[in-house]
């Protein structure tokens, strides 16, 4: 374990070092949109779900929230790199 190759199958993309200071800024930044977005997508689900929209938008929101800000972090990286 003391070396520190990459993974089998991967390609090393960019500098070694990356700060996740954009996954942070990115996740923040969706996540107070999502604040403001919620009255909003939980109205336009009532009349599918009924009593049940404002827990299905609030699931919704924590699962896709994440993986748009890590997408976003790797797309920089990509880019810079």
């Amino acid at each position: 374990m003391g070396s520190s190759e990459i993974l089998p199958d991967r390609s090393e993309i960019g500098e070694k070092i990356f700060s996740p200071m954009i996954d942070r800024f990115s996740l923040f930044v969706l996540s107070f949109l999502s604040i403001l977005a919620f009255p909003e997508i939980e109205e336009t689900i009532e009349p599918i779900m009924g009593e049940m929209s404002g827990l299905v938008t609030v699931c919704g929101l924590v699962t896709v929230i994440p993986l748009i800000a890590t997408s976003i972090g790797k797309m920089y990286v990509r880019i810079r790199s």
